[in-house]
């Protein structure tokens, strides 16, 4: 039963510290990158687009 509790433990933290690794990732220091824009996405003509297509 330990087993478990442990084994699912392990599982969600490393997928917290994926999320938190790729979090890291896009802050930045000191100066403007084009990377900080790749996470939005706006409305155009009524559909959602990530804003480096439109």
């Amino acid at each position: 039963m330990l087993d478990n509790l442990k084994t699912d433990i392990e599982a969600r933290m490393t997928k917290s510290i994926g999320a938190l690794s790729n979090a890291f990732k896009k802050i930045r220091t000191g100066r403007a990158h084009p990377s900080l824009l790749d996470g939005l996405t706006v409305s155009y003509y009524g559909s959602d687009t990530p804003l480096s297509q439109v």
